[in-house]
């Protein structure tokens, strides 16, 4: 797969030549925890200055990579990076533990996520979250594997917010999901069982059982509430 990152990296590289700032590598295939088929590799791409044309001239180099089937690469200018870290302070929190500059401008260490940004994003995330499978459940409880799929993807968005709760209270994220779980688990009172479970369900591609399905779905539901009223007075300590 670094063959292709370096293959994308080098097509660009003739199309924009010195406008690119940075290219940035950052998630689970930076931190070594990527799993091929779940995981996906995820690129940053910085211009000096981002137009629509430039959009338009890089959609060759974005259609070969497509299929590796990995998200198309974020691009942003560079006047545009720094001032997105009160957004998105989960994401730039995760970029700047979990990167590797492949080229050009570091321009990610001297960023500065303030922790009420990223107390706040994490209670909309997880609010956000319950709405998504409530509402899931409402429209499609007679569809097992709309609400299997629901599920399964909720780990990319629990395991998020997990991350930034630890930063927030200046624990050392450990780089596995698993360990992620365990230490949120021991702050927190929630079912760390019912995460691992779902975790492993998406890792292994496998169906949750018809039968089991609304029973993990209230569990899940029920451990998110108690990470939501302990996120919610995190801003009280």
């Amino acid at each position: 797969m670094d063959k292709i990152i370096n293959s994308l990296i080098d097509d660009l590289k003739n199309i924009f030549r010195e406008r690119i700032v940075s290219v940035i590598l950052y998630g689970s295939y930076a931190s070594g925890d990527y799993h091929k088929g779940i995981s996906d590799i995820n690129l940053i791409i910085i211009l000096d200055k981002l137009e629509a044309k430039d959009l338009k001239i890089a959609y060759p180099a974005i259609k070969k990579w497509k299929k590796t089937k990995n998200p198309a690469p974020l691009f942003m200018d560079r006047a545009e990076w720094p001032t997105s870290c009160d957004v998105y302070a989960i994401e730039y929190s995760d970029i700047k533990d979990r990167h590797k500059l492949l080229y050009g401008e570091d321009i990610v260490s001297s960023l500065t996520v303030e922790k009420n940004h990223l107390r706040l994003q994490c209670e909309s995330e997880i609010k956000n979250l319950l709405v998504r499978l409530r509402q899931s459940y409402l429209a499609n409880s007679d569809n097992v594997k709309v609400i299997d799929n629901v599920i399964k993807k909720s780990s990319t968005s629990f395991i998020a917010v997990f991350r930034a709760v630890l930063r927030i209270l200046e624990e050392r994220v450990p780089p596995s999901h698993r360990e992620v779980i365990d230490l949120f688990a021991s702050k927190v009172n929630i079912d760390k069982d019912i995460f691992i479970e779902i975790l492993e369900l998406r890792e292994k591609n496998k169906e949750i059982p018809k039968d089991k399905i609304e029973n993990i779905l209230q569990k899940l539901i029920d451990s998110l509430y108690q990470a939501l009223i302990y996120i919610d007075k995190i801003k009280n300590k």
